[in-house]
């Protein structure tokens, strides 16, 4: 199963999500309005996505550095 979906994603499309379901795309779906279906899992208050999506949303690329790319990687504009 691919990452962005969970095992409980109901895949709704954005019309019907209620207050505190989470609004991360899972499929698209030409056949609803925006064309997208949603996770519609349970969110907190503070936040649009569920837990899973929100670690998704906020990962960091162990690739990365804090202050970005060292010099000796930057590529001549």
């Amino acid at each position: 199963m691919p990452e962005n979906i969970r095992p409980t994603s109901r895949d709704v499309p954005l019309i019907q999500l209620g207050v505190y379901q989470c609004r991360f795309p899972v499929s698209e779906d030409p056949s609803v309005p925006g064309g997208y279906r949603f996770c519609a899992g349970p969110t907190s208050p503070d936040r649009v996505y569920c837990d899973h999506h929100h670690g998704i949303v906020t990962a960091v690329d162990p690739r990365r550095t804090r202050s970005g790319l060292q010099p000796a990687q930057r590529r001549a504009a």
